[in-house]
């Protein structure tokens, strides 16, 4: 299991779906019904990180998420 199964493994339990559901909204990148699964506090966390520029890059510029793009790419 790498370490972006772990990850969704963990923020799937969570949040109160399947892993591969979470996959799933992901890949379509619906953070409105992922945040809607959220508690209200965390999903304002998620929401402000979002809106910051500097964690946007920080995303955009890891491994693990180069990895996930390139395993949830649609051909």
């Amino acid at each position: 299991m790498n370490n972006m199964d772990k990850m969704l493994k963990m923020a799937s339990g969570k949040l109160g779906i399947s892993s591969d559901e979470l996959k799933d909204l992901l890949s379509k990148g619906d953070m409105n019904a992922i945040m809607a699964k959220m508690d209200s506090s965390e999903a304002g966390k998620l929401k402000d990180a979002l809106n910051n520029p500097n964690m946007t890059d920080m995303l955009k510029n890891s491994p693990e998420m180069a990895e996930y793009m390139k395993n949830t790419k649609k051909p």
